[in-house]
């Protein structure tokens, strides 16, 4: 049994996959919002419309700001030597964030396409734990969560400025059909033993699959309705998305990314 510690803490955590579990996805929301808007930035003063200086800028403030929020519960919880809150880019050498975040973004298309996908997929793991048993992180959560309702805004109409001529529709769906695959395996596999000791604990109400069918229920109609091309089909039977074989081979469960060679990437 592993108890929490600290006045926000007081909590018994009864299984060692669960508090490895919880360790986990609060070091990979952490790392997502630190180096989205990290790369966001990079942009501030280079966006194509005078509009998107001023987003980037505001973006690059709460992304930033909601991992300065998350990352002091890695110190909360009894477990050794977890991983360090980012303030620079290489202040550690293992990241938990999706591999398309690594390098700065070489265009505009890329950060249409981050804010579309990777965005909401942090706020659907957020919309997991915002009702966890582990107050101090259900507390953030929430506050993240009604931070992220203008973000999630911008990003939609970005990608409908984006895909409604031609040629930026055929550049966004390059950047989807890199970066869609990596984020439907972020949600890990059905049944994932740290995801379901975290439901067992109260520590998370969704599995892997819930997560990842309301994902896709967020942003597959956006993308379709946009002239993108997703590799999904809704079965009205089961009520459900269908998305075929996801590589799995190349995942890594523990920094939840896909491990694939800058060539390949």
């Amino acid at each position: 049994m592993a108890p929490g510690r600290g006045a926000e803490n007081e909590f018994l955590v009864e299984s060692d996959d669960a508090l490895a579990a919880l360790v986990n996805v609060i070091a990979v929301i952490g790392d997502n919002e630190y180096f989205l808007g990290r790369r966001v930035s990079e942009w501030a003063d280079a966006g194509p419309l005078l509009e998107s200086t001023a987003a980037c800028a505001a973006i690059t403030q709460d992304k930033l700001g909601h991992s300065r929020a998350i990352y002091p519960l890695l110190e909360e919880l009894p477990w050794p030597n977890p991983p360090t809150g980012l303030q620079g880019e290489v202040d550690r050498a293992r990241r938990y964030s999706v591999s398309f975040l690594d390098d700065p973004l070489p265009s505009w298309s890329n950060v249409v396409a981050a804010l579309a996908l990777v965005g909401p997929a942090v706020n659907v793991v957020l919309e997991s734990v915002e009702n966890s048993r582990y107050e101090a992180l259900a507390r953030r959560a929430h506050r993240i969560l009604d931070e992220e309702k203008l973000t999630s805004a911008y990003a939609e109409s970005l990608v409908r400025q984006i895909a409604y001529e031609e040629r930026g529709r055929a550049l966004l769906q390059e950047r989807v059909n890199d970066l869609f695959p990596e984020m439907l395996c972020w949600f890990g596999p059905e049944g994932e033993e740290g995801i379901e000791a975290l439901r067992a604990e109260g520590l998370a109400s969704m599995s892997n699959e819930e997560m990842r069918q309301r994902y896709l229920d967020r942003i597959v109609p956006l993308l379709k309705g946009c002239g993108v091309e997703i590799p999904v089909e809704r079965d009205e039977s089961e009520g459900r998305w269908e998305y075929g074989d996801l590589p799995w081979n190349e995942w890594n469960q523990l920094q939840r990314r896909l491990e694939r060679s800058k060539a390949t990437a």
